[in-house]
């Protein structure tokens, strides 16, 4: 008779410190729709950079293969938000006889809001695509932005 002795590894059925973060992270600040999505599906993002040069915001995204009149950019006062409908692509229409071997490229709309830290001026926010790169310029409003005040000699 033999005798089999099973090891219980105590930590096995803890999260990792990563997986526990992740999921406080989405319970905590993804939306409702990103958290709504199954473990390991590709969210439907837009990249993009941010940053600031004379007295302007810069947002610059990754769009290629859309075009202008797929996007549509609205600003308020401290907000932009940028929609893109990314179509499907060459196979859009295609026969029945295409089988997909790997389909990784996502589809659809995508949506990006950003918040800025100071007021805008939403009437002069500037759009430009060029080679899959869309550029919008935010320049913020005038009250946000710093002044030089001159001290005069008494």
């Amino acid at each position: 008779m033999a005798i089999i002795i099973n090891r219980r590894d105590p930590f096995a059925e803890l999260l990792s410190l990563r997986e526990a973060m992740g999921r406080l992270f989405d319970e905590s600040f993804v939306s409702q729709e990103l958290a709504a999505q199954p473990r390991g599906a590709v969210a439907k993002l837009m990249p993009i950079d941010l940053y600031e040069e004379n007295g302007n915001y810069i947002i610059r995204a990754y769009l290629p293969g859309v075009k202008a009149e797929q996007m549509e950019i609205s600003a308020d006062k401290n907000s932009v938000t940028v929609t893109a409908r990314v179509s499907e692509g060459a196979e859009e229409g295609k026969s029945e006889n295409l089988r997909w071997l790997m389909k990784e490229l996502e589809h659809g709309q995508v949506t990006r809001t950003v918040s800025l830290p100071a007021p805008i001026d939403a009437d002069k926010v500037d759009a430009a695509l060029e080679d899959g790169v869309l550029s919008v310029t935010i320049p913020q409003a005038e009250e946000a932005r710093p002044r030089q005040i001159a001290v005069k000699a008494g």
